[in-house]
């Protein structure tokens, strides 16, 4: 692929033989399960924002792990990224599809300009939404395929701060849920995995009040369940416990806590 291409040679026009498409693939997260996925010799099609690191990515894991890579330079919080995700019809043979991508924003106490909180819907719900409407058909046909989801343990129950986020990530395991529900009778298995911290660069610096996991902790766990019917797991598990104990914490106090 020359540099500066921003969509990989046969997404538009003739399909190529991609068996796991990776929503967020360049950096964290959706880095380290690209290279477990690599690791397995799953050919892969990586979609991110910065068409610099995607290159990078794709060229390390063609080198090591000698897979087929192809990538997909695709700003998922513009308007735009309608029109390139688009080419994604192309892909008949994906039956993998992951989406480790979260957008957040400093300022997102729900005084965000109109443009920055539509940028976070569009990132954290809107495009996977519009990703997984032109690839379910594929995975229907063959009557087999993954769908994985990250949410977030901010989606637990709203607060002051990442109100926007927290929407989204809510948003979206609402989706998967339905979207489980659409598949049940399919051979087809959708995800869902509630993340606490992890130790990704959106953490980085952050004084936290509970332990970060590793990235690659994450994804062994997503990697050992596909194909199990598993629904909604909340990663690390004692999140579940923190989980309830805010859910059901009475307004009176929970009015006055600041996190």
């Amino acid at each position: 692929m020359g540099p500066g291409a921003d969509i990989p040679l046969g997404i538009i026009g003739k399909a190529r033989i991609v068996s796991a498409l990776i929503f967020g693939g360049s950096a964290g997260l959706g880095r380290a399960l690209a290279r477990e996925l690599a690791s397995r010799k799953h050919d892969i099609l990586l979609v991110a924002r910065d068409s610099r690191d995607l290159e990078a990515e794709a060229a390390h894991l063609r080198n090591v792990y000698g897979v087929s890579v192809e990538w997909m330079a695709v700003d998922a919080g513009t308007p735009e990224a309608a029109q390139k995700l688009a080419g994604l019809t192309g892909l008949s043979s994906v039956r993998h599809i992951f989406f480790p991508i979260g957008m957040t924003h400093d300022g997102d106490d729900g005084l965000l300009p109109p443009m920055t909180a539509s940028a976070l819907v569009n990132a954290n719900l809107t495009s996977i939404i519009m990703t997984i409407s032109l690839l379910l058909p594929g995975l229907l046909a063959a009557d087999s395929g993954n769908i994985v989801g990250i949410g977030s343990v901010a989606a637990i129950r709203g607060r002051s701060s990442n109100i926007v986020y927290a929407a989204t990530k809510r948003g979206l395991e609402s989706y998967f849920e339905s979207l489980r529900h659409r598949t049940a009778s399919s051979r087809i298995r959708v995800q869902f995995y509630r993340l606490g911290y992890v130790d990704t660069q959106m953490s980085y610096g952050k004084k936290l009040p509970f332990p970060k996991i590793a990235p690659q902790k994450v994804v062994e766990i997503i990697v050992r369940n596909l194909g199990k019917d598993l629904g909604c797991l909340t990663i690390p598990s004692f999140w579940l416990a923190i989980g309830y104990a805010v859910r059901i914490l009475p307004w009176r106090i929970y009015r006055r806590l600041h996190f």
